[in-house]
């Protein structure tokens, strides 16, 4: 008689305990399924040296503090560094890779990389389409002008490229994310279509 009672309360023992797991278990997978999503990470080349793999471990981590509502649309970035390069940085959507020149200034290389990100966003994050028509008018714009040409060239004249919204607004990025441009271009920034990037990086 002791000995069922002793086996009774065991296997009661055993079935609290499933019942725990199992609930445990549920609750691990509930909150897995509510998180946010990782966040997109910056995988570096071989060719990065390690000064310059820090500056852009750095920028990474400010850009994504910048864009964090946004974070979400994007995916992970690679980056790469090269001595020929015709451009100081550019951006492949294919495999969206960022290749830098160097060597160059930590304010050069940090420039780059953040202009480049931008890219990145404007390639991969569908929301993007609707920042687009608050930053032409911004810029004092018309509404219908081209984002960007399908066929521009990659070596084009700097007055030509200044003049494409998808690169002024690249260079408005700069300002986002580092608060000023270190390394001035011909691309024409208004203080408005910093604020309506600022806005839309918040997720507004």
């Amino acid at each position: 008689m002791n000995v069922d009672r002793r086996r009774s309360t065991v296997g009661g023992v055993w079935i609290v305990i499933a019942i725990l797991l199992f609930a445990s278990g549920a609750m691990s997978s509930g909150c897995a399924s509510d998180g946010s999503a990782s966040s997109p990470r910056l995988i570096i080349d071989d060719s990065v040296a390690g000064d310059f793999k820090a500056l852009a471990v750095e920028t990474w981590d400010r850009f994504l503090t910048v864009f964090q509502a946004r974070s979400d649309c994007f995916g992970d970035v690679r980056l790469r560094a090269t001595r020929s390069l015709n451009s100081r940085a550019a951006y492949d959507p294919d495999s969206a890779t960022v290749t830098v020149r160097v060597p160059g200034t930590p304010a050069m290389l940090q420039s780059a990389l953040v202009h480049e990100w931008a890219h990145h966003i404007e390639f991969q994050c569908e929301a993007h389409k609707d920042l687009r028509l608050a930053f032409l008018a911004a810029q004092g714009l018309p509404p219908d002008t081209v984002w960007r040409p399908d066929d521009a060239p990659a070596n084009m004249p700097s007055s030509q490229w200044a003049d494409i919204p998808s690169e002024q607004y690249a260079e408005a990025m700069i300002e986002v994310v580092l608060g000023r441009r270190q390394i001035p271009t011909n691309a024409r920034v208004t203080r408005e279509a910093v604020r309506v990037i600022e806005e839309w990086a918040a997720g507004d």
